[in-house]
């Protein structure tokens, strides 16, 4: 069986082989293959980033100073009380789907 955990030195360069994508690393750390290319890299960061709709998980309320986002208990969804809200944005901010928009209110 061929090692990879050990260093090769190329030039001035000390070179770690790396693994194919398929084989198992159990018992080593030498560094796998990617399995993607840029931009299909790129397109699969955009789509674990893009905003998404909620999906309740309810950190908007655990941040929320002024107690405004309740659930709604016919529904079962979140709704926010703007008579009480400031803006302060910690909702939207905290958001981990980006489900929160902030818009100025004219």
């Amino acid at each position: 069986m061929e090692r990879f955990d050990t260093c090769q030195i190329i030039g001035d360069k000390r070179v770690r082989p790396k693994l194919p994508a398929a084989v198992e690393r159990v018992a080593t750390f030498a560094e796998a293959e990617p399995t993607l290319d840029l931009e299909a890299a790129k397109a699969e960061a955009q789509r674990c980033t893009v905003s998404s709709p909620c999906h309740y998980c309810e950190v908007c309320q655990l941040m929320c100073p002024d107690l405004c986002i309740l659930r709604d208990e016919e529904t079962n969804a979140l709704v926010f009380d703007l008579n009480y809200c400031k803006g302060c944005g910690l909702c939207a901010n905290y958001c981990p789907h980006g489900a929160i928009e902030m818009v100025l209110d004219e």
